[in-house]
């Protein structure tokens, strides 16, 4: 070869590589315009399904981990109370304070603890440009809460309203009314169970039995009472927890009364400002008053070794004292059948049974969310209730919206033996339909979605939501009517406009983080085993 060939041959190799790099920054460029963009979370409005910036704890006690943000107000968060002396962080599984100083784990401690950054998430743009928005879908759109002419920040809620329906929040739960209903009727409200990949997104823990204090036995102080485990039985005998001389661990739970039976009930221990019962305590936010009481509830668990010619009840209930308008949902478990049993005012009745070798080990839950109960096993749906079976009467629930459900859970063992393993209470997600006054009037930072004031939604409008409900600036507290007047744009106080829509929220990328080095006090670096897809 000549070295003019050569040289040609070099000049030739360089300008590809150029036009090649100039093509992919093109393509990305193009890519990021229309395809997919990043955006970071700023707030925990959608804690903890995703996190601003937050601390991770992991619980000296228990070893439960969980987040906890940064104190909100009007959707940014303030400095920490970490940087001015200590942050009050409980343990919301097993409710251990932690200590303001551990120089065995410095990073876990209530002083001054590293900060991670918000979640880093991807977002399908135009998506709504080919398929119509779906309620529950994550979506990113333009804040219409902000100042008048202005709406340059970028918001992430949850969409629970489309266009032409009417939209009520009541004690917890979402109803819609189809575009045309009279929506002061509340005869046309229908509630709205969430599809599967919704759920499990959105049910937050109440008690792990997985996770039970080192020092139990000693009954360590947490919050303003010692320790204890919180099913307890109740009536009847055969129940064993926690006894090494019998091989039961303390995260284990056995029964064994083959002529006889015995109850095991969930009962928490009440706290300085807690609600008796399950409430919508979050743990990332660690506000212990005002709580709202939560009646829909999940109860699950492995169950092995299942013998004798009774029963195993797994049972959730949601009431009100001194109402007769109360549930109660029974999954009956036997070596050969499952049964779901509904009991009310009105008496018991057999919503559904199945015959099913339950003699080996098995995934069992029961689960009362958006009046819809699920019986599964091994994670496969078994039993379901219809609306035929079970229907809210949002008439009655506007009556007494001061009187809300209550949830409870128990577990009866009836002439059997069996394990229960990796018992884990949940509860749903609670829409709040009032201010931090706890007061079921609308007099109180809620502006519309309660059910004196439902919003009713036109053409091309939506309606959203936080998943962190009771920090979350969402379309209920929006106040200010949007006013485009050059773009022929203007709307009113609560609703996105269809044209604010940037798309669909579907991954997280960079989920914060590690710390790369012991010298970095924040901690950037991406926790990968936490990428996730958005439900």
């Amino acid at each position: 070869m000549s070295e003019e060939t050569a040289r040609k041959k070099g000049e030739t190799s360089v300008k590809d590589t150029i036009e090649s790099i100039l093509v992919a920054f093109i393509l990305a460029f193009i890519f990021r315009c229309f395809v997919v963009e990043a955006f970071v979370i700023p707030t925990g409005s959608m804690a903890p399904t995703l996190l601003g910036a937050h601390m991770d704890f992991r619980c000296p006690e228990c070893g439960y981990q969980y987040t906890h943000g940064f104190h909100n107000e009007n959707e940014t968060y303030t400095i920490p109370d970490a940087i001015a002396g200590n942050v009050r962080s409980e343990c919301p599984n097993c409710g251990y304070r932690l200590p303001a100083d551990s120089a065995s784990d410095p990073d876990n401690d209530a002083t001054n603890p590293p900060l991670r950054y918000g979640d880093r998430i991807l977002v399908m743009k135009y998506v709504y440009l080919f398929n119509e928005p779906s309620r529950w879908d994550v979506v990113v759109f333009k804040s219409p809460m902000t100042n008048v002419g202005d709406y340059s920040v970028n918001y992430i809620k949850r969409l629970v309203g489309n266009p032409g329906e009417s939209i009520v929040v009541a004690h917890g739960d979402l109803y819609v009314a189809p575009p045309g209903a009279n929506a002061a009727d509340p005869s046309q409200y229908v509630v709205q169970p969430k599809p599967r990949w919704a759920q499990d997104a959105l049910w937050r823990i109440v008690f792990d039995a997985d996770y039970v204090p080192q020092s139990a036995r000693n009954g360590p102080v947490v919050r303003d009472h010692a320790w204890r485990q919180p099913w307890q039985q109740t009536a009847g005998s055969g129940w064993i927890n926690d006894d090494a001389s019998r091989g039961v661990s303390p995260r284990d739970f056995t029964f064994d009364n083959l002529t006889g039976n015995g109850v095991l009930e969930f009962t928490p221990i009440r706290y300085s400002n807690d609600i008796d019962g399950v409430s919508d305590y979050l743990a990332y936010n660690q506000q212990f008053s005002a709580l709202r009481p939560v009646g829909d509830l999940k109860l699950e668990f492995f169950v092995t070794g299942l013998q004798g010619e009774g029963v195993i009840r797994a049972i959730v209930s949601k009431h009100r004292p001194s109402k007769t308008d109360d549930h109660e949902f029974v999954a009956e478990l036997s070596a050969g059948k499952a049964r779901l049993l509904m009991r009310s005012a009105d008496g018991e009745k057999v919503i559904g049974e199945r015959n099913i070798n339950l003699t080996g080990n098995h995934h069992v839950s029961i689960e009362n969310a958006d009046y819809r109960v699920i019986v599964r096993v091994d994670d496969a749906d078994l039993i379901t209730t219809t609306p035929d079976d079970y229907r809210p009467d949002l008439a009655a629930i506007v009556k007494n919206a001061d009187d809300p459900f209550a949830g409870a859970a128990r577990i009866e063992g009836d002439r059997v033996a069996a394990n229960l393993t990796h018992l884990r209470l949940w509860r749903d997600i609670y829409y709040r339909d009032d201010g931090a006054n706890g007061s079921s009037q609308p007099t109180h930072g809620v502006v519309q979605g309660h059910h004196f004031r439902p919003m009713t939604l036109k053409d091309r409008e939506y309606f959203t939501l936080g998943d962190n409900s009771a920090m979350s600036l969402d379309g209920r507290f929006w106040s200010v009517p949007i006013q485009l007047d050059d773009e022929d744009l203007n709307a009113p106080a609560g609703v996105v406009p269809e044209r604010f829509l940037l798309g669909k929220a579907f991954f997280v990328y960079w989920p914060a983080g590690y710390k790369p080095v012991s010298a970095v006090s924040l901690r950037a670096a991406p926790n990968f085993g936490n990428m996730r897809f958005i439900r």
